[in-house]
């Protein structure tokens, strides 16, 4: 398989510009679900406002984390070998 002038393996660059979509997908639409969660839960007006807040770092921060996770092994992949 020959490889591109930056030294990087056109399937490896491939396979990184998926990787980043992926994570970049991931981290939009949990954020923006987590965004509408925090918006729906301050206009209730509930007392439990600081607990839910919580909840919604829990449950959707490990998505967006590893969303950005896998950006950042794209972002690897796509980067030309050092000389």
């Amino acid at each position: 398989m020959s490889s591109d002038q930056n030294g990087r393996d056109p399937v490896a660059r491939l396979f990184g510009a998926l990787l980043m979509a992926v994570g970049v997908l991931m981290m939009t639409l949990c954020g923006l679900c987590s965004l509408v969660f925090v918006i729906s839960t301050a206009g209730s007006g509930g007392g439990e406002t600081g607990g839910m807040l919580l909840l919604v770092l829990v449950i959707g921060g490990v998505p967006i984390a590893i969303g950005f996770g896998i950006f950042w092994l794209g972002r690897w992949l796509r980067r030309p070998k050092g000389p």
